[in-house]
This record gives structure tokens, C-alpha cells and sequence, in this order.
């Protein structure tokens, strides 16, 4: 028995041996092959073969839903496995690509081969979607409408799915965004594989702002070339994609994306981005033909004021879209449109002519003039004196009064004096001093003092191509600077409203914002200085009413500053505080103003008596009232919200810790 026992154990060790070193089956790679057995092709035979008594999984795009997968059987001993299946039972669209695993889902994959057409869900009109292009921020969704479509969709192709998540219905297609990219959704209608649109879908980080344009749908006919402003983003911009490049092609150049229709119909949609994708947007233009039509104007030859704005209706473009083409002097007037609306803003006295096209071919052109208003009250000139060179040419404005203006003592042997409107123009003749007059139509009269140099002269200060700018905030100009050697800025009363660089004898002044500011530029030494003054308003903007509520603080508009008392230390209240805001506003003072007569405020008025040779009190009397009311300075009244009590309650308040601590050092 034992010699038994021992020969079967040795029989299953040398049977074990023999197939632990035998080599392992390797799983044998299935095939797929389908075929229509129905007239309709809706019942379609599968045939896989692959390993003997496997499970088969069937991948398949299901119409309107998506990937799905399911157990269609197992092989036999041979491996083989045949079975029917209703395309219509199983929704899977036809065209689509399908394939098998064996062994479950994790098991050997087949080749990939598409379904069988379906011929009862063919539809033969071509579909057209309501945008071909999304811009969708992470985590949002948005829906895109089918026309043309009775039957179902699927999804033929999406090229990167971890961007966005694609779901289909019969009349709409919806994207949800999954992170940062782009992607392109191809569509198809059940039954057809050409019957087909894409969607290109650009996603951003959470929380970024879609860039902005100038115009973000237009029309454009055939040969024409449209040019757009991109407003966002950080850095260069580029086109991303233009789903139909052959219908309209880009350009960009800076900010201005120029489009450029190379057809006579179809449409595409631009998506543009700025550096590294941190912003997009997107354009949609449809290409036309040219229109006969001409462009109209509700008014040809408009005329406003400076500083008003007013409004020009445009007809004659149905469907186009309507942009600027040219403005001959955009200094004297600043043109937008929006729709068929043109907005003419009035800058400075003058005429421009302005042509606006439309996309669709016709322009048309208007002359705009812009012309002074007079809004009353005393005449004042924006500066009181002029220094100029023999030779040279300076103009400054006249406000207040009653128009037409007039002029005594025009001429002499030191100037020659002329008036356009309220531009009054000096011409230097030869050296020395004089003044001109410059009088109201209704009386009253207002008074220029004039010195003319030669540009040789090294004991007086430098002269400039103007005294006076006036610019808007964000704009520049330059001024020319005369006389010997080297020029320096010696101050800037209020750097906040405009900067100063000189480079050589030229002044570039930048506008920062609204106010006005005195700077003075010396040559040689500090002793020899000249004033240049800037005035600096802001870009004309809607007249739209917007309300804005603050806690700390209420504003109310007032034309000219002006006082009903005379002012002096210790003085409190609203009049005190449009004062301080008329000091600020010439520079003179820096502080915040708070509705008290103070030590800075005493500072900056003897400032301004010394200024206009009045007698340095400090106190605002009969003469320097009238002198600041003189000035026409515009300014808003601010009501701080601080009563005299609060004040006075303050006032105690520092009183009393100032016992405090004389009581704490003794």
C-alpha cells in the first residue's frame, strides 16, 4: 500500500511539473462583422469570433443619450457567436461606431466598424444649427437649437470629451463644461453620415469674463472687410477657430480684428481669445450680397456745443451692420454707433466730416459742427496771462458772458488779437507787455495781460507753442518749449489729474483725469519759470441717468462755484466745503476737504491772493470772493454728511484728550 501510495504521488508531481512549465493560453482578439437582414436595415446579425464560452459586451452610441454598453451572449465551444439585434429596440444611431469585448468588460477588444444604415429614420433636409460656437465658462451649460430636423441626432464625434459633456434631443444640443480647453462636437442626423454640423466649444476657468466687441453679429457682403474692436482679456489676441474660414476670413492687428466676406452666403463663428486662453468670445458674421440701397441721416449737417452731445438716426441698412469709416478730425468731435443710432460728441469749435458704411456696401456721409454755447454768468478767460514769442501764436478759450464776443485794444506793437466763436487767438509782434480786453455782448468785460519774448532771452522764463491744453483723460498732447538751455519740471500742482515728461524742448502731457493743474517748466536755473496750464474732462459719456447710493457721501452737480457769505478761520459748513473742492480742483490744496476753515485752507488761500496780487490775509473778502467766482470753476458740491453739532461733538472731543495728556506730562 505504502509503495502504492508513493507511486501516485509521483504521478501527480511529474503531471504538475509538466504543466506548471507549459506555456499560458493568450486570449484571442475578437471579430465583429454586422449585416442588415431586413428591408428597412433595422434588424442587423452580429457575428463575433473570438474565445471558446466568453460573455460578449456590445459598445455602441445610443441616439440622444450617448455611449452605452450591453450583454448580447456568450461564444460557444468554437468561440463563435451570432445574434440579431433591432436598431431601433437598442437606439443606436446608424453610421455610428461599435464593438465587442469578450471575456466581460475589461476583456479583449474588437475593431471598431460602424452600423448599418437605417433607411426609415433618413431625413433628406440638411440641418443648420442657431450658433456654431460656445464660449462657456467651467461648470456652465448652454443649448444650441436644430432646424431642419424631424428625426434624431448623435454624436458622431466629440474631439477632446474631458473639456465638455455633450447631450442631444431632437431639436436641441446642450454642452456642459468640464475644465479648460476646447473641443469640437460633430452631430449627425440618425440614418445619415454626412447629414452632419460641428460646434466648436471653447471652455473658460470659472469665474473669467468673455472678452467684448464693438459689434458681435454682422453681416457682410461679398469683397467688403468689416473691422471689429476686441475689448477684455490680458495680452496678445488670435483667432481660435473659425468654423467656416472659406465664407469669412480674419485678420487682427492689436486690438481690431478685421473680418472679410469671400462668399455671397453662409455664416461661421470666430472665437477669439487672449493670451493663454484667459479670455474668449466669439463673432458671428454671415456673408451677403451688396445692397443697392443708399444710407440716410435724420440729419446731415448736425451742430452742438461743446461739452452736449446729440444723436443722428441711420436708415437705408436693413441687415447690414454699421460702422464708422472715417472722421476727418476727431478732435473736434467724437463719434460712436450703436445700431442705427450714431452719437456725435461735441469736443472743441470746428467741423468734421464723418462717413459711416454699412457692411452691406452703401455710406454716407455728415458734417458735424461744433460750436460755443454761452452758459451765462461773468466772462472769464481760461488763463489771465499769456507769455508768448515773437512770431508765435497762442490760443486760449472764453466762457461766460453773452456771446458774440468782442475785443479792445485788438492790436499794438507787442501783439496782434483775434476772436473765432470763444477762441481767442494772440500773435506775438514784439517785445515787451500789453493787455487785451476781452467784453460780453450784455457789458462786462475781463482782462488778458500779454508778454512777448524772443527766443533768445535767458533772463526770463521758457514760452511754449500753447499756454493753455485742454485735453481728455486718457488722451496726450505735446507742446513745444522755447528758449536757452536746458528745461526742468520745478512743480505740478496736481499731479492726479495730468502727468508731465519732457523729452529735450517737447512737453508730452498725458490727461489722467478731470480737474486742472498748473505746471511750471524752468530753464537754467528755478529763477526763470513759465505756468503751463492743463485742463483736463472726461470722455463724453451717455446721457443715460444712473443712480448711485453711497453711505459716506451724496453729490449734486453745480455749474460755477460761488459763495452767498465771505469765509474766514473757524467758519464751518457746505460753503466752506465747495471752497476747499474750488482749491483742489486749482491745485492749491491737497488735503480732503472736510467743511472747516482750517490752517491748510488759510495756506492755500494766500496761495491764491499772492497768485493774483491780493492782499495776503487768508481771509476770502470782497477780492478774492469775486477773483475765485471770476475763475467759472465748475465743480460739484459735495455734502459730507457731518452736521456742526458732529463737528463741534469732534471738536470737544480732541479738547478734552488734549487735557488729557498736558495732565498725563506735567
Amino acid at each position: 500500500m505504502a509503495k502504492f501510495n508513493k507511486k501516485i504521488v509521483l504521478s501527480i508531481l511529474i503531471f504538475v511539473a509538466l504543466f506548471s512549465f507549459a506555456p499560458l493560453s493568450k486570449a484571442a482578439t475578437p471579430t465583429l462583422s454586422l449585416s442588415s437582414v431586413s428591408s428597412d436595415g433595422d434588424t442587423v446579425t452580429l457575428t463575433v469570433n473570438g474565445d471558446a464560452n466568453s460573455s460578449v459586451i456590445l459598445y455602441y452610441t445610443k441616439t440622444n443619450v450617448g455611449s452605452q454598453i450591453s450583454y448580447i451572449g456568450t461564444t460557444n465551444s468554437s468561440g463563435y457567436l451570432s445574434t440579431t439585434i433591432s436598431s431601433q429596440a437598442y437606439g443606436i444611431a446608424s453610421y455610428s461606431a461599435v464593438h465587442v469585448t469578450t471575456g466581460g468588460v475589461n476583456g479583449t477588444s474588437s475593431a471598431e466598424v460602424s452600423w448599418p444604415y437605417v433607411s426609415s429614420t433618413t431625413t433628406t433636409t440638411a440641418i443648420s444649427l442657431s450658433q456654431t460656437g460656445l464660449v462657456l465658462n467651467v461648470g456652465n451649460s448652454s443649448s444650441i437649437t436644430v432646424s431642419n430636423n424631424s428625426s434624431s441626432l448623435y454624436l458622431s464625434n466629440n474631439s477632446n470629451p474631458a473639456v465638455a459633456n455633450i447631450s442631444l434631443s431632437t431639436n436641441s444640443i446642450t454642452a456642459t463644461a468640464n475644465t479648460a480647453g476646447s473641443t469640437i462636437a460633430t452631430v449627425c442626423v440618425v440614418g445619415s453620415s454626412s447629414n452632419c454640423a460641428s460646434i466648436y466649444i471653447t471652455v473658460q476657468a470659472s469665474g473669467t469674463t468673455a472678452l467684448t466687441f464693438s459689434v458681435n453679429n454682422l453681416t457682410i457682403a461679398n469683397g467688403r472687410s468689416v473691422d471689429v474692436t476686441i475689448s477684455g482679456g490680458t495680452g496678445t489676441y488670435y483667432v481660435l477657430s473659425n468654423s467656416n474660414s472659406g465664407i469669412i476670413s480674419t485678420s487682427v492687428n492689436a486690438s481690431i480684428i478685421t473680418l472679410t466676406a469671400n462668399a455671397t452666403s453662409g455664416s461661421t463663428s470666430i472665437t477669439v481669445c487672449s493670451t493663454n486662453m484667459s479670455s474668449c468670445g466669439i463673432i458671428t458674421a454671415t456673408a451677403s450680397t451688396t445692397s443697392s440701397s443708399y444710407l440716410s441721416f435724420s440729419n446731415t449737417t448736425p451742430t452742438i456745443s461743446a461739452g452736449e452731445s446729440t444723436t443722428v438716426a441711420i436708415s437705408g441698412s436693413s441687415g447690414g451692420t454699421n460702422y464708422i469709416s472715417n472722421n476727418s478730425n476727431s478732435g473736434i468731435v467724437q463719434a460712436t454707433i450703436s445700431g442705427n443710432t450714431l452719437t456725435l460728441n461735441g469736443i472743441t469749435n470746428g467741423s468734421s466730416i464723418i462717413t459711416i458704411c454699412s457692411s452691406l456696401g452703401s455710406c454716407g456721409s455728415i458734417t458735424a459742427t461744433v460750436s460755443y454755447t454761452s452758459s451765462g454768468g461773468n466772462i472769464a478767460l481760461s488763463q489771465t496771462s499769456l507769455s508768448l514769442l515773437t512770431g508765435q501764436a497762442v490760443s486760449i478759450t472764453v466762457t461766460g458772458g453773452t456771446t458774440p464776443y468782442s475785443l479792445q485794444t485788438a492790436s499794438d506793437n507787442v501783439f496782434r488779437a483775434s476772436l473765432n466763436s470763444n477762441v481767442l487767438t494772440v500773435y506775438g509782434l514784439g517785445t515787451g507787455a500789453s493787455t487785451v480786453w476781452v467784453c460780453s455782448a450784455e457789458g462786462g468785460c475781463t482782462s488778458l495781460i500779454v508778454t512777448v519774448g524772443t527766443s533768445t532771452s535767458s533772463s526770463t522764463g521758457p514760452y511754449f507753442s500753447q499756454n493753455s491744453v485742454s485735453l481728455t483723460a486718457g488722451t496726450n498732447t505735446t507742446v513745444s518749449i522755447y528758449g536757452s538751455g536746458s528745461f526742468f519740471i520745478n512743480s505740478n500742482s496736481n499731479s492726479n489729474v495730468a502727468s508731465i515728461q519732457l523729452n529735450g524742448s517737447t512737453a508730452l502731457v498725458y490727461g489722467l483725469t478731470a480737474g486742472s493743474t498748473n505746471v511750471s517748466i524752468c530753464q537754467g536755473t528755478s529763477s526763470y519759470c513759465t505756468t503751463l496750464y492743463v485742463t483736463v474732462t472726461l470722455a463724453a459719456t451717455s446721457t443715460t441717468s444712473t443712480s448711485t447710493t453711497t453711505t459716506a457721501a451724496t453729490t449734486t452737480p453745480v455749474s460755477y462755484f460761488s459763495l452767498t457769505r465771505y469765509l474766514g478761520p473757524g467758519d464751518k459748513g457746505d460753503d466752506v466745503l465747495s471752497l476747499q473742492n474750488a482749491l483742489v480742483k486749482l491745485g492749491l490744496l491737497s488735503a480732503t476737504p472736510n467743511g472747516f476753515y482750517g490752517a491748510g485752507t488759510t495756506a492755500a488761500i494766500k496761495k491764491f491772493q499772492k497768485n493774483y496780487s491780493i492782499n495776503q490775509t487768508g481771509n476770502v473778502g470782497p477780492s478774492t470772493k469775486t477773483a475765485l467766482e471770476n475763475l467759472k470753476i465748475s465743480i460739484t458740491a459735495t455734502n459730507s454728511g457731518a452736521t456742526e453739532s458732529q463737528i463741534a461733538q469732534l471738536e470737544a472731543l480732541i479738547a478734552s484728550l488734549t487735557a488729557q495728556i498736558k495732565a498725563l506730562t506735567k
